[in-house]
């Protein structure tokens, strides 16, 4: 995977859903809150930290965090009554651990941080092809952060990985404002891909499918031959506006595929907890 805009790490991406004590809600609520915005204030290197109730599970909730910085980067974020007050209000025990999948720049000294967390259980995934960027590229936010999964044919993943960063390769020479577009294969299922996009705003978003581009389109379509389109891929959908009906359906075969099934979540809406995501801070 490209390390784009960094001499010698990535950024890292910690996101689950964790399981709240139902007596405990409205303070994992306000503890979340103060939370963040303690690690927000403490950390410049962290980008995002936020979370947002799940749609069916209404006493699970989502959490996003983007480090920029392997050297700044703790499980704990930040050694702070905050964060034990956070711990409390979580239901997930040692015998029944909450799953966080981690993403980007981790190394051996964070898989072994994570054995000492007895209540979670962390999914280490590495990216097969994409890239990740640390700055921003200058461009003003929304940002767009989708984590979706996908299903693919049999015995593809190969073929799936080159195909795909060849679609990159365009993305990342075209487009500035993709800030991330990276596959991560399954650790458990070798028919199953972890597809983590990040736009810079809506218009990026917009201009990674541009019709025009016939170099692009051919790339794509040859990428998209590896995926099982019976499937529909399914995962959440982080925006300021997620109405746009391309959000939720194929880049390629729009007609022929399954509607994605997608969780949408708004930042700015009330239900909301942390920090707006800024992807050009400090970016000098």
């Amino acid at each position: 995977m490209k390390n784009c805009g960094a001499t010698t790490t990535n950024p890292i991406i910690l996101y689950g859903k964790r399981h709240i004590r139902p007596d405990m809600i409205e303070q994992y609520k306000r503890t979340y809150q103060d939370f963040a915005q303690s690690v927000y204030g403490s950390n410049s290197e962290i980008k995002a930290v936020f979370s947002f109730p799940d749609k069916k599970e209404p006493s699970a909730y989502w959490q996003v965090v983007w480090v920029n910085s392997i050297e700044s980067f703790s499980l704990n974020l930040v050694d702070s009554s905050t964060f034990t007050q956070l711990q409390e209000t979580y239901l997930s025990t040692e015998e029944y651990p909450d799953l966080i999948r981690v993403y980007g720049g981790w190394n051996e000294n964070i898989v072994s941080e994570s054995k000492e967390i007895k209540t979670l259980y962390f999914d280490f995934l590495k990216s097969s092809a994409g890239f990740m960027k640390q700055d921003g590229a200058g461009e003003a936010g929304p940002a767009l952060l989708g984590f979706t999964v996908r299903h693919i044919k049999p015995g593809r993943l190969a073929e799936l990985a080159t195909s795909f960063q060849a679609v990159c390769d365009l993305w990342y020479e075209k487009i500035p404002g993709i800030l991330m577009a990276a596959v991560f294969p399954d650790t458990h299922n070798p028919t199953v891909v972890h597809d983590l996009r990040l736009f810079a705003n809506h218009q990026a978003y917009l201009a990674h499918t541009d019709k025009s581009d016939k170099k692009l389109t051919s790339a794509m379509s040859v990428w998209f031959e590896n995926y099982d389109t019976s499937i529909p891929f399914s995962g959440q959908l982080y925006a300021a506006n997620t109405q746009d009906e391309a959000l939720h359906t194929s880049s390629i075969k729009r007609s022929t595929t399954p509607r994605a099934q997608l969780e949408t979540f708004h930042f700015g809406e009330s239900s909301m907890l942390g920090i707006m995501p800024n992807m050009t801070r400090n970016n000098g």
